[in-house]
């Protein structure tokens, strides 16, 4: 379980990385029962809000092995620089991260409004995936100017009407 604001980002990941994703949102569901991972996170995770989740190679490994290659590109995709995640990410646990790295895990999170344990984020930030809208062709400019529209031909009026004259008449 997850956010449904991160799903498509998700999709896209996995259709060009070998992922399985071990954990999502970990909390507590409407019906009393406990989502994802009881007590693995740290405070404040963003698992706690559907917004992380944890990733390892479809062909599971302990060892990093060749199984890994995918997770090692994603992370540095996702994260080309320790602690400098590439936005949508908040932060990313690989390699260099405590618990977390090849033969463990990959920790993936999105950017979000602050938001309290359980409960949804206000927004998310995710990339863009997909089609984009079109964009509307601008209009091309015409090679010679319009020509002037029909009526008189401009310049000052010689014409007096209205108004009071400096005789007062």
């Amino acid at each position: 379980m997850v956010d449904r604001r991160i799903v498509a980002n998700l999709r896209w990941i996995a259709q060009r990385f070998p992922i399985y994703v071990t954990d999502g949102y970990s909390g507590p569901l409407p019906n009393g029962e406990y989502a994802g991972c009881h007590g693995c996170h740290v405070k404040h995770s963003d698992h706690y809000n559907g917004l992380a989740i944890d990733i390892v190679p479809l062909r599971w490994s302990d060892k990093c092995d060749e199984n890994w290659r995918g997770i090692t590109r994603l992370a540095l995709w996702a994260e080309p620089l320790q602690n400098k995640p590439v936005p949508p990410f908040r932060w990313v646990g690989y390699d260099g991260d405590a618990g977390h790295g090849c033969g463990h895990h990959l920790h993936l999170s999105w950017e979000h409004a602050a938001a309290p344990q359980f409960q949804l984020a206000e927004w998310v930030e995710v990339f863009p995936v997909g089609k984009q809208p079109a964009r509307k062709p601008r209009p091309k400019r015409p090679k010679t100017p319009p020509a002037p529209p029909p009526g008189p031909s401009g310049g000052i009026s010689t014409v007096h009407s209205g108004g009071l004259s400096p005789n007062g008449d």
